[in-house]
């Protein structure tokens, strides 16, 4: 009996180490998002909902952090050592912060995910570093050139697959719309999407890189100097004001209708539903042309990050784990349709089934054409390049490409030595960033 008595004690006490204290206070993580549109606000709310009924014990807090100002905010919070435990990180970071030391690694999470094969295509493009995996990717975002097919069945005319083809299709649709509308809609501002733009449609068609497979700058060469003249024999076909765009006007050439082609992302699509949906029936899209090399285009994977330093690392890799298997997930991505594509295979199929995407399978093939594996591509590692460039970030900062491309376009100097001035630019950079 004694013996019955000192077992039963025994399990009582081992059951109150197993059950929580009760009226314990939950852990309390931090999660920033530069995902803020209303409706992506709405999809994250939800989400967590999801997460904390899953998960008792951890809360989250969620601050939306502007794109404009993650950098300072990053910066103030990892050198007060109080970074969020998890943050959406843009492209640029995915490659920088593994550097610095201030991510937790995220194998673990990978694992449980379904390791590497579960993921699709680009996305876990710039996810290593020194072997470990660093970010968890939960979106690529593909850049496509969007279409007007009545505008071109009008002009006679085909999707174009090579630079030559291209150019024709840009000047015979600038002549047919006769200042109404115009042939094409690309950036030449001073920032980082006519970087991208120069990238998909010039730079990697005809063969050039900025760094070469051993990373040495390589950015001063012949097929770079063609990219750059075909870029700029692009300028007259587009609307006045081009030399200064980026994201956002050049989206608005098409969404508008003043550009009977436009370069941009997959939210194309949803701001034509919102604000110009007579225009939807009428839209299709294609990969960037093709020159020395085959059709490619930037489709850079959005990312996860954990923080090392945070107050709940461990707390936070289950908040990022549960982001890519929860219900919510895709209704996140659904948010913006055809901006964010999956990163697991296993979501594909239920990505499909929006509304939206299921009007337009046509455009959506496309859209995940451009995030396959050697067809969308990073900036930061492009098709032939083994290994992110940890320097793409200050690159991107310092807007050398588009400084360049500016210098050959708009003030006509010499493309030969600009290439010198620029590839000096580059090797400055690199040399004063420090890891």
């Amino acid at each position: 009996m004694k013996r019955q008595a000192v077992i039963f004690l025994v399990m009582v006490v081992v059951m109150g180490m197993l059950l929580p204290a009760q009226g314990a206070e939950p852990v309390r993580i931090r999660f920033w998002s530069d995902q803020s549109e209303p409706w992506q606000q709405q999809a994250i709310k939800a989400l967590i909902s999801e997460f904390e009924s899953s998960q008792a014990d951890i809360k989250v807090d969620v601050e939306y952090v502007s794109w404009e100002d993650t950098q300072s905010k990053l910066t103030a919070a990892l050198a007060a050592r109080n970074p969020p435990e998890v943050m959406l990180l843009p492209s640029g970071y995915h490659t920088s912060l593994p550097t610095q030391d201030v991510l937790a690694p995220v194998d673990d999470v990978i694992a449980k995910l379904g390791g590497p094969g579960a993921f699709m295509g680009a996305a876990l493009s710039l996810a290593k570093y020194k072997g470990q995996f660093y970010t968890v990717p939960y979106s690529v975002i593909p850049n496509v050139i969007w279409y007007r097919k009545d505008r071109f069945k009008e002009a006679g005319l085909k999707p174009p697959a090579t630079w030559n083809e291209f150019y024709k299709a840009a000047e015979v649709l600038n002549k047919k719309g006769g200042g109404k509308y115009f042939g094409l809609g690309i950036p030449y501002g001073r920032n980082e999407f006519t970087e991208e733009g120069f990238e998909a449609i010039a730079m990697w068609p005809a063969g050039s890189r900025v760094f070469d497979r051993t990373a040495n700058i390589v950015f001063n060469s012949p097929d770079m100097e063609r990219a750059l003249n075909f870029y700029k024999s692009l300028k007259p076909f587009t609307p006045p004001g081009s030399e200064t765009w980026g994201y956002t006007d050049t989206m608005k050439s098409f969404v508008n209708g003043s550009c009977a082609m436009t370069f941009y992302y997959g939210r194309t699509l949803k701001n034509l539903q919102q604000y110009n949906p007579d225009i939807l029936p009428n839209t299709g899209a294609f990969l960037p042309p093709r020159d020395k090399e085959p059709q490619s285009t930037v489709s850079p994977p959005q990312a996860i990050g954990v923080f090392k330093y945070s107050q709940k690392p461990e707390a936070g890799k289950k908040f990022a784990e549960f982001f890519l298997k929860g219900d919510n997930y895709v209704k996140f991505l659904w948010s913006t349709p055809g901006h964010a594509i999956p990163v697991l295979k296993s979501k594909l199929e239920q990505y499909r089934t929006n509304e939206l995407l299921q009007q337009h399978p046509d455009v959506v093939e496309v859209l995940f054409k451009a995030c396959e594996l050697d067809v969308g591509f990073p900036p930061a590692r492009p098709r032939g390049i083994p290994e992110p460039s940890l320097y793409w970030q200050p690159i991107r900062g310092a807007n050398i490409i588009p400084d360049a491309l500016q210098k050959v376009v708009l003030k006509n100097e010499n493309p030969k030595e600009v290439l010198q001035w620029a590839e000096k630019e580059l090797k400055r950079v690199c040399a004063d960033f420090k890891f």
